[in-house]
């Protein structure tokens, strides 16, 4: 029941905005709305990780749990994702090209302007840690708020889920990149003391920093939360970086690596170094792992 209770509600919130259309949200106010929620679901997230008892051992402990757990799921991942590139395709773009440093610096400074809310809300949260109630309850609230707005913008997007799922190269792609990263999570957990499905968890945001962390949180367990916060922001600005190399080897390794984000966040730079014909396959593998992120993360911390 325990994961039933808690996906439920959650792929209700996804699925209802995704079908129902609201005519009050338009695309800028589900923008706006998503934008300044995440930054308060940030805040409030550090409020509580400050709050906690025996926080500078319990970040030491976080930090570290993220460090090897990054190194696993690159090295894992990128294996992996060079060899369904040389046995399903996706060679190296031939029209390489370089990045503004205009968008390297946007990326930097929403990276900045990300870690600067959690870390506000941190401090807050050491000193007034008397105001701590209902602070997690809170964020569940605002948590299917979220999923609200995600799928609101998915259907304004247009991601119609039997076109994007019957794209083969984005089906290869994020089935190669899920597979290897739950992989590295699962042998993560005998290294770093964890439960199997909580090594399996704290990776299935595929690079989704902004939910993995809230999930995990909501979810009841702030040091995971910020293990899988740290994770994912790791893995998103890396890709920011390795994506021109990456695309020299496969389309397979820098899509896949970017993971979920590869339908937004990193999805300009893919689309300058491989060409507008990769965007339709970005978009469909960012899809797949985006719509799994809110299934697999409950569903693993709801096993025992």
């Amino acid at each position: 029941m325990t994961v039933i209770t808690t996906l439920g509600p959650l792929l209700i919130a996804l699925l209802f905005g995704y079908w129902v259309n609201i005519k009050f949200l338009s695309p800028q106010r589900v923008a706006v709305g998503l934008e300044k929620l995440i930054y308060l679901i940030l805040g409030l997230i550090g409020f509580s990780i400050g709050a906690l008892d025996n926080l500078a051992q319990k970040l030491i402990v976080a930090g570290f749990q993220a460090f090897v757990l990054f190194s696993l799921v690159t090295i894992i991942s990128l294996i992996a994702l060079y060899c369904s590139g040389l046995r399903f395709g996706g060679a190296h773009s031939e029209n390489q090209v370089d990045v503004p440093q205009a968008s390297k610096m946007q990326a930097l400074k929403d990276a900045a302007q990300t870690l600067a809310w959690v870390i506000g809300g941190v401090i807050v949260g050491f000193i007034g840690k008397d105001w701590a109630m209902g602070v997690n309850q809170a964020v569940t609230g605002l948590l299917y708020v979220l999923l609200l707005l995600v799928g609101c913008q998915l259907r304004q997007g247009n991601h119609r889920l039997k076109k994007l799922l019957l794209n083969k190269q984005a089906v290869i792609i994020a089935s190669s990149t899920i597979v290897s990263t739950l992989f590295a999570g699962w042998l993560s957990s005998f290294i770093l003391g964890l439960s199997w499905h909580q090594g399996l968890a704290v990776v299935s945001g595929f690079g989704w920093y902004s939910l993995s962390g809230i999930l995990i949180t909501g979810l009841g367990d702030p040091v995971l939360g910020t293990t899988a916060f740290l994770l994912d922001l790791g893995r998103e600005i890396v890709a920011l970086m390795l994506i021109p190399f990456l695309a020299k080897r496969s389309s397979h390794m820098s899509v896949g690596y970017s993971g979920a984000t590869a339908m937004d966040f990193t999805l300009p730079m893919l689309s300058k170094f491989h060409g507008p014909a990769i965007v339709p396959v970005c978009i469909a593998s960012g899809f797949i792992m985006s719509l799994l992120v809110p299934i697999l993360i409950p569903l693993f911390l709801g096993m025992h």
